[in-house]
């Protein structure tokens, strides 16, 4: 699969480069990526935080993320996941890679992109991490007044500090409702969570303030394979600009 995706990425980039693409109604969203990638020299960069209550006892994590656009067809982004405990930080997982635009067509509102990251995560908060590889597909397509968006990702931790290795997929869509400042979602996803078949649904909403500005909250309810059930919140601040035609 490497070797045609580096045979056919000329022809893709001639085809993405200078023409008219997706931007989708949303920056960024919550349970899964975004098909449409950052035009050229465009940067987005966000936190947020997600908090979630699990037999009596609330946790806390702080996500954050950079995505950089070095063509119209190629992004780098990378990603953190801090847990706050006792006044200080604790890395959760960590993750770096690159996107690369399949389709990119603004006239069918239809996005196509693939890529792969390399990351380290810890198993439980209690053990050391763990590196791994996460390719993932995703797509996105204009229905009208809606956004569908939808993504695949695996990720492969191999074997090691005495843990066996694993693949964890994680399945996810998301609906987007209008363009205006107001923009309603819902999003439901299916993954591996520290080792349990997880299903995840999560409304929400998203307000743009500014152009360059995106604030979005949604209440993921998590329910797991036995029938236990979790509900939270979540919450981002993405902020975008730059870009060159």
């Amino acid at each position: 699969m490497a070797l045609l995706l580096a045979l056919a990425t000329p022809a893709l980039a001639a085809e993405v480069d200078g023409q008219e693409g997706v931007e989708g109604p949303i920056d960024e969203l919550f349970l899964g990526d975004e098909a449409p990638l950052n035009s050229r020299h465009e940067l987005e960069a966000g936190s947020g935080l997600d908090w979630e209550e699990d037999d009596g006892e609330a946790t806390f994590e702080v996500p954050l993320h950079v995505e950089y656009g070095l063509r119209d067809w190629l992004q780098l982004e990378a990603e953190a996941e801090l847990s706050p405990e006792g006044g200080a930080s604790t890395l959760e997982e960590g993750r770096v890679g690159a996107s690369l635009a399949l389709v990119n067509d603004g006239r069918r509102g239809l996005a196509v992109s693939t890529g792969a990251e390399v990351l380290a995560t810890r198993d439980s908060p209690d053990e050391s991490m763990r590196p791994g590889l996460a390719p993932f597909l995703l797509a996105y397509k204009d229905v009208g007044p809606v956004g569908l968006n939808a993504s695949a990702e695996l990720d492969l931790l191999p074997a090691s500090g005495g843990r066996d290795g694993t693949v964890q997929p994680d399945l996810s869509v998301g609906v987007v409702f209008g363009d205006g400042a107001l923009r309603p979602m819902v999003e439901a996803a299916w993954r591996k969570e520290q080792g349990t078949n997880t299903g995840i649904v999560s409304p929400g909403l998203y307000v743009h303030p500014l152009e360059s500005v995106e604030v979005g909250v949604s209440v993921p309810w998590r329910l797991q394979r036995g029938g236990e059930s979790r509900l939270g919140v979540s919450a981002l601040l993405t902020w975008s600009g730059g870009g060159s035609d």
